[in-house]
């Protein structure tokens, strides 16, 4: 608990590296009535409590003393579920334009929550890739987009300025990347391409933390973070993958089947730990996406059916393990936040959604008549 009202907002004001005089703007009052706030010389007006603890992004409890707590992180959590929901839709483009408007009405409801803009910021990165024709994109061809971008824009610096979790500003940082390739403003993305993590870097801070973690509190925490370390890995190896695929696909696309093949048995082998499934199982199905779409495209139209046959079995038998490692004594010691939620959200009806979206990318890549061939 804080002192006073005026050490209170002091206190988060600097949790979020805000001068008074950017607080005042936001709140539309002098940088002198927030100096007097915070020397307990005045108090806010009563109207202003609601409007200051949403820029300071805070509940109106913790301006009056009460602890914050998890304010911040609950109403982020919430909003990503809808916002998952959203993306999902078979309709992908229609799907991205509602997370898109959906994620700017929250960032207007939870000022300076910078998960919530940094979601916005990847759902506009995810909506250019939805819309037709975006190769010949230019700025004033495309109003929605246009003012989705601009908004990004503006999130994203206040994500990279203020925000604290480095892994939220590296993935707006790599979503302002893709946003920039997109718009052909290749300099402005290298310099925030400049400011990812790099493969080639194999001195990892999880690495050196796993060590610490056994000489602090022994062998068993030492493994228990490794493992976790392995979990996390499968994101970045599997994404390579798919972004691979995509590229054969579009480019070669007679060697696409040979490439998913191998990708997909480096997953397989790393799945004969089940713990690593939900960390595999998205990207499992977009590699057979692009493997089963190659084989229609060159004639190998049995390859294809056996192929889909297999992939639905692998989505619906997924959901099965899920429900089954769910009621594991041990769950918490054998899967991070991450891997858990996958699991939780992964039900008979979104396996069916998943199995009716590659339907339709079948048929929007290779025509009606080609998925009548798998089916």
């Amino acid at each position: 608990m804080k002192n006073s009202i005026g050490n209170n907002i002091k206190y988060y004001r600097k949790q979020l590296g805000l001068t008074q005089e950017e607080l005042a703007g936001q709140l539309f009052v002098t940088s002198q009535a927030v100096s007097k706030w915070e020397s307990d010389a005045g108090l806010p007006d009563t109207a202003q409590i609601v409007p200051l603890a949403k820029v300071l992004n805070i509940s109106t409890d913790a301006i009056f003393g009460l602890e914050q707590g998890n304010y911040d992180d609950l109403a982020a959590a919430k909003v990503h579920e809808k916002f998952r929901e959203l993306r999902s839709q078979i309709d992908k483009r229609k799907g991205a334009l509602e997370s898109c408007e959906y994620l700017l009405s929250e960032c207007e409801a939870n000022p300076l929550n910078f998960e919530i803009y940094m979601n916005f910021v990847q759902s506009v990165a995810n909506l250019s890739r939805n819309i037709e024709n975006f190769g010949e994109y230019k700025k004033g061809m495309n109003e929605t987009f246009d003012k989705y971008f601009d908004e990004a824009l503006k999130k994203s610096v206040q994500v990279i300025r203020y925000c604290k979790d480095s892994n939220c500003v590296e993935k707006t940082h790599f979503a302002l990347s893709w946003l920039y390739i997109q718009r052909k403003e290749y300099e402005k993305a290298r310099e925030h391409i400049a400011k990812l993590p790099s493969a080639h870097s194999n001195m990892l801070r999880e690495s050196i933390l796993a060590k610490l973690e056994g000489f602090e509190n022994g062998i068993e925490a030492q493994l228990k973070a490794q493992h976790n370390n392995s979990q996390s890995l499968c994101l970045p190896f599997n994404k390579e993958f798919v972004y691979s695929a995509e590229t054969y696909f579009w480019n070669k696309t007679e060697s696409t089947p040979a490439y998913c093949e191998w990708a997909l048995n480096i997953i397989f082998a790393v799945c004969k730990d089940p713990t690593m499934k939900p960390y595999c199982q998205g990207f499992v199905k977009d590699l057979y996406a692009f493997k089963i779409c190659a084989e229609l495209k060159t004639g190998l139209d049995e390859a294809a059916r056996t192929d889909f046959a297999e992939v639905k079995k692998l989505i619906l038998d997924y959901v099965d393990f899920c429900a089954a490692e769910l009621e594991r004594e041990d769950l918490l010691a054998c899967y991070d936040e991450k891997g858990l939620l996958n699991m939780k959200l992964y039900t008979k009806e979104d396996a069916d959604r998943r199995i009716k979206e590659l339907e339709e990318k079948i048929k929007k890549w290779c025509g009606e008549e080609a998925l009548k061939k798998v089916l």
